[in-house]
């Protein structure tokens, strides 16, 4: 690996490159097809990034693994465990190459862009599954490595809504259209919460869509927080996060370090669309309205 490393440096660092992000992917390809992977970068210009095969020859190498689980008494804890990576095994490395630390740091999802567009060209078992990530730079001798971007959410960290007066179990529900619940299932799996969100999102409105029949998106979410909740507050913070689909939808913008909290926003939103007129909607809105007044407070 340390040669691997060096070569890159030296290869790039004289056009500017001095800090680098290398991952590493299981996966099915060839060393033989190599040029036509790099090919297809430069033609899509995918650029700056190397493109190797690397088999560890012994299981000394190892990946880290997060966990997740609870204690007797509902604590989340998330720890770290190593995973030796199988002999013989074969990966794509893919290591990108930048100019500062800041703009490494803002290009994070270039990893996912470019995974995602070899997947859709060659195949998924061209980078079926992201193994290790190394941070590294022209001025230090050692990488940071990493794995699972794992950590506790506040999903994981959400205390059980085991409310009484109403009592939670008393609540009511639509009929949840099957294709929300898959996206649901698989937003709640995602690590990046930019990621969770929109998956959050298009169950949202697939949702929206089964609860209003008629109307424009904008005119459905309005109809139902709006004029069957007759909640302005809730409506307006539903309005924020649409605006925030079009910035990442359209323009590619995720709010940074905000994006839990809408993810949670979006998901409290969710909880009052899949209740029929019940007491437990009702409260929930109250609790909804309760800390968007508190977070606006805030933030004046």
């Amino acid at each position: 690996m340390d040669q691997l490393r060096d070569r890159i440096i030296k290869e790039f660092g004289p056009y500017g490159f001095k800090y680098f992000r290398e991952t590493i992917w299981s996966s099915s390809l060839q060393q033989v097809d190599l040029p036509r992977v790099r090919s297809f970068l430069l033609k899509n210009n995918f650029n700056h990034i190397d493109v190797s095969l690397i088999i560890p020859q012994n299981e000394e190498t190892c990946r880290m693994r997060w966990s997740t689980h609870y204690q007797q008494s509902g604590q989340c804890v998330s720890s770290m465990h190593k995973v030796p990576i199988p002999a013989g095994s074969n990966h794509l490395k893919l290591t990108f190459c930048y100019t500062t630390s800041d703009v490494r740091h803002n290009s994070q999802a270039q990893t996912v862009v470019v995974a995602n567009a070899l997947r859709l060209v060659f195949g998924v078992p061209i980078a079926r599954e992201l193994i290790i990530t190394r941070y590294f730079s022209e001025s230090t001798s050692a990488s940071e490595t990493f794995s699972d971007e794992g950590y506790a959410s506040q999903f994981d960290n959400q205390e059980l809504n085991m409310f009484d007066n109403p009592a939670i179990e008393q609540a009511e529900l639509i009929e949840i259209p099957e294709d929300a619940a898959i996206l649901l299932d698989k937003s709640f799996a995602q690590t990046f919460p930019s990621e969770r969100f929109i998956l959050m999102w298009l169950a949202f409105e697939a949702i929206i869509h089964s609860v209003i029949k008629e109307g424009s998106n904008g005119e459905k979410r309005k109809a139902f927080f709006e004029k069957i909740l007759k909640s302005d507050i809730a409506n307006k913070e539903v309005l924020r996060l649409f605006k925030l689909r079009c910035d990442i939808f359209k323009e590619g913008q995720v709010s940074g370090q905000n994006i839990e909290n809408d993810c949670w926003s979006l998901y409290a939103a969710m909880q009052l669309l899949v209740m029929k007129d019940c007491e437990q909607r009702r409260a929930y809105l109250l609790g909804y309205e309760s800390i968007l007044k508190q977070q606006d407070i805030a933030s004046k």
